[in-house]
């Protein structure tokens, strides 16, 4: 009896330990997750920019699962800076299972330059901002792998390229990370995606991205991962 218990015991730790794990790599139910972020311009035009619009603030990216299964992921930078509240979202609703986007929108306030755009994704493959940056942590390439990405109502082609190992800091704590970029790519009769994004995730179960990179309108905004987030 009591060899019983301990077994029971012991399953019942191991399963504490290793479940968040085994989610976190894609079996079983998706977890939710928020992750906050500080974020600067980079660049010297973003610099410019900066002397006369908002050149830091705050940023978010949630992965939540929605009553019907699906998982709804958005990235939001924002700024408080002006009275205008300059801002960019991006977000989908998509099928936990094959990754593919049900649903997109994207919408902005930036340097004076207002935009909304939200469609249903009828197209096999196609991604957007967030739900691409879901999937390369769900499974991150080893090497470059192509892409067709949904950004304000159009799709483009991309590639995503394993840059290597990189060490960051979070805080006070350096965190060695993978570094993946993502760029349009020039095709025939295809327009090229002009944005740019760069992702740093951390060599954990979760492939944490603490640093995230977007460029758009000729300036780059760097978000950093705050600490304990």
């Amino acid at each position: 009896m009591k060899s019983t218990l301990r077994k029971i015991l012991l399953a019942s730790v191991l399963a504490a330990f290793l479940l968040p794990s085994l989610r976190a790599s894609g079996e079983g139910s998706p977890l939710d997750e928020e992750f906050r972020y500080d974020w600067q311009l980079r660049n010297l035009v973003g610099a410019v920019a900066g002397l006369f619009l908002p050149n830091q603030g705050e940023g978010s990216l949630t992965f939540k699962t929605e009553k019907n299964g699906h998982v709804r992921t958005e990235l939001t930078i924002t700024s408080t800076d002006t009275r205008q509240g300059e801002y960019f979202r991006y977000g989908s609703e998509m099928d936990a299972k094959t990754l593919q986007p049900i649903r997109a929108w994207s919408s902005y306030s930036w340097r004076g330059e207002s935009k909304s755009k939200s469609e249903d994704i009828d197209e096999k493959g196609v991604l957007d901002i967030a739900s691409g940056i879901y999937a390369i942590r769900r499974d991150p390439p080893v090497k470059p792998r192509r892409m067709e990405i949904w950004s304000d109502g159009k799709t483009y082609p991309v590639v995503v390229i394993p840059l290597g190992a990189e060490t960051r800091k979070v805080g006070n704590d350096k965190v060695e990370t993978r570094h993946f970029s993502v760029r349009g790519v020039d095709l025939p009769n295809r327009n090229r995606w002009k944005g740019k994004l760069d992702l740093w995730l951390a060599k954990d179960g979760a492939a944490t991205p603490v640093g995230i990179l977007i460029s758009r309108n000729l300036a780059d905004v760097r978000m950093d991962l705050k600490s304990g987030s």
